[in-house]
């Protein structure tokens, strides 16, 4: 320090202001050791008006070199005038014989929103850093213009020697002349650069989430993409991805980001061997973050355009599969539940209209017999089924539908992205061993003990089988002869076509959303059976999967279940297993005339449920059918608006 004054001390001598000798050795201090006061104390500065009337001219009989005579005049001060910045000479004289020292006045006097954001930066909370140490060249400084950047990158550079910036593809942008390139001030900040916690604990966390951030500002923005021929769309199928919709529900620490994967400065073509995406060095990228897996899980695609047939085939089919079985499944059955809806309450109008009061099937008390229909253990694995099914929803739709205002609501509720992981998984397990189960009496069904193999074609097709037979054809024609008046409604057996659907969907849904599920669940594993971009196809299949899924249930299912103007507000049989002899008649009629055929009527008739188990089985079956309503209603919406 005491080198730079004497310097200056000399060249003032050699320039012949002697007069100033005084002024300069007081006044160079306070340049050099400017107080921290100087940038939260601003120190009284001259109006508007008095900066431009400053006589400048006055200063120059004694700084008259060619740096104050020359260059400030023409520098992005100069209409400034000296007393804009060295304020507190009053007399010429005084400062002259050195009795009247200048006072620096901030820099935020005129800066004041630059000083705000600069009170926060990095370079001055643990650097010490002033606005000379990147300004020195104050009194001759001109607008950088359309070189800002280049210049930013200049000036950044003194100090941070970075070659791989420079020869990353933004930095030979910038010294290209490219405005749109990131330079070092568009990713770390300007005035504002950020200030990390410098434990390893939370520095990853902030860092990462800042500079993803700013890499998604520059890289969504379409016209600039367009300006460079780069993709505008690589952002929009990033977040398609399970990095992209965690980090879009509000937790990016917990996945990779832009920079996990491309790194901050080496940020190259993918088919540069220097690259961190070549694929020679994928590896070790994706090492960064997985472990145990096989060489071909770097197969996978972090940001694939599921619309590009050329490039991604097996993504591109998958999705057009997926997309016609989800308009050919709801365009049948909720057109089944519409006019089924409407043939029923035409019905009942023409009856009012007519006075007719409908006469009961089986006349007297004997009409509210109660009849068994399903079993304590058959009701305690529909609780289970309906607990793990909306647990899956309500934490598997937040990731889906991630910018979708209710999604961070919801995914809060669950304790955050990485907690709703757990319960989504918990409730899969659920799922599975229900599934199994189910599966098992199948086959027991089909095989039962001592009899094997023998006869097992007869009880398949039988009535007390699931699987759909010839009559299932015959009901389904006579249900739309019914919905438009040629006929009457069917008489149907133990089990509907509907209940027969919806008893088979399980398996395809298991295989689909329970498979890739696997697949998503242990993705290292999934490599060594199959290539990485697998797991991209199994994402796909396991989320709109998932949405036929629910949508299916809380809207069709629950239609045919509890929604039918005969059932409405909804259908208790499930949950207390029993419903009249009359339901029975009317809904069932052929199960109801082979039971008394075969004498079996009085096996299956039972006592009449108690209060608590009514009060219950309302309670809970009214309380999940208006909590899927409501997730059947933010689904489609976010389905139509996101």
């Amino acid at each position: 320090m005491a080198m730079n004054t004497a310097d200056t001390f000399k060249k003032i001598v050699l320039s012949g202001c002697f007069s100033c000798i005084f002024c300069a050795y007081s006044f160079m201090p306070l340049i050099l050791n400017a107080h921290e006061s100087d940038y939260h104390k601003i120190s009284a500065a001259p109006s508007s008006a008095s900066i431009l009337q400053a006589p400048v001219s006055d200063c120059l009989k004694c700084h008259d070199d060619h740096l104050f005579s020359s260059q400030f005049p023409e520098s992005a001060h100069g209409l400034n005038g000296c007393r804009s910045c060295h304020s507190g000479i009053t007399d010429e004289e005084e400062h002259m014989r050195g009795e009247e020292i200048p006072v620096l006045t901030s820099c935020g006097a005129c800066h004041e929103e630059i000083q705000k954001d600069y009170l926060n930066n990095y370079h001055y909370l643990h650097q010490d850093f002033r606005c000379y140490d990147c300004h020195n060249n104050i009194h001759s400084i001109t607008p950088a213009g359309k070189n800002r950047k280049k210049a930013i990158l200049s000036q950044c550079t003194l100090c941070h020697a970075n070659d791989e910036y420079a020869l990353s593809g933004h930095g030979k942008a910038v010294l290209a002349g490219n405005e749109d390139a990131a330079t070092c001030s568009d990713c770390h900040g300007l005035h504002d650069t950020q200030v990390w916690h410098t434990s390893q604990e939370t520095y990853p966390a902030q860092a990462r989430e800042f500079y993803h951030a700013t890499c998604i500002r520059c890289h969504s923005d379409e016209e600039m993409m367009a300006r460079n021929s780069l993709s505008a769309t690589t952002v929009r199928f990033y977040e398609h991805t399970y990095h992209g919709k965690v980090q879009g529900i509000g937790y990016p620490t917990k996945v990779a980001g832009c920079a996990d994967c491309h790194t901050s400065h080496n940020i190259l073509p993918k088919d540069d061997p220097a690259s961190t995406i070549h694929p020679a060095n994928l590896v070790n990228n994706c090492g960064r973050c997985h472990s145990g897996f096989h060489a071909r899980f770097v197969e996978y695609k972090a940001h694939p355009d599921f619309r590009n047939r050329k490039l991604y085939p097996s993504l591109y089919w998958t999705n057009v599969f997926m997309v016609g079985l989800l308009v050919i499944t709801f365009l049948f059955f909720w057109l089944h539940g519409i006019l089924w809806w409407r043939k029923t309450y035409w019905e009942k109008h023409e009856r009012e209209i007519k006075g007719v009061v409908p006469t009961p099937l089986i006349p007297g008390a004997e009409g509210v017999q109660q009849i068994q229909r399903f079993t304590a253990k058959e009701i305690f694995m529909h609780v289970m089924l309906i607990l793990s099914f909306f647990t899956l929803v309500m934490t598997g739709f937040p990731l889906k539908y991630h910018d979708a205002p209710w999604a961070k609501t919801l995914i809060g509720l669950w304790g955050g992205a990485h907690s709703a992981g757990v319960f989504h998984r918990l409730a899969a397990i659920v799922l599975f061993f229900l599934f199994f189960y189910v599966l098992w009496r199948s086959l027991r069904f089909l095989f039962p003990k001592g009899q094997g193999a023998k006869g097992w074609t007869s009880r398949l097709f039988s009535s007390d089988s699931l699987f759909p037979n010839l009559k299932d054809w015959q009901d389904l024609k006579g249900m739309f002869k019914w919905f438009f008046n040629r006929g009457e409604r069917p008489e149907f057996d133990r089990w509907t076509y509907w209940e027969k659907f919806d008893f088979l969907a399980v398996f395809w849904g298991m295989a689909v959303i329970g498979g890739s599920g696997i697949f998503l669940m242990a993705p290292e594993w999934t490599s060594y059976l199959f290539p990485g971009w697998v797991l991209n196809v199994a994402a796909l299949l396991h989320s709109e999967e998932a949405l036929l899924a629910a949508l299916f249930i809380f809207t069709v299912h629950f239609f045919n279940t509890h929604l039918i103007p005969k059932k409405f507000p909804m259908d208790r049989t499930i949950f207390t297993g029993r419903y009249t002899l009359e339901e029975l008649r009317e809904e069932r009629a052929v199960e109801y005339e082979r039971l008394v055929r075969e004498n079996r009527l009085d096996h299956l008739k039972s006592s009449h449920p108690g209060i608590l188990t009514k009060l219950i089985a309302a309670a809970f079956g009214l309380a999940s059918l208006l909590l899927g309503l409501f997730l059947a209603a933010i689904i489609l919406w976010s389905v139509i608006f996101h």
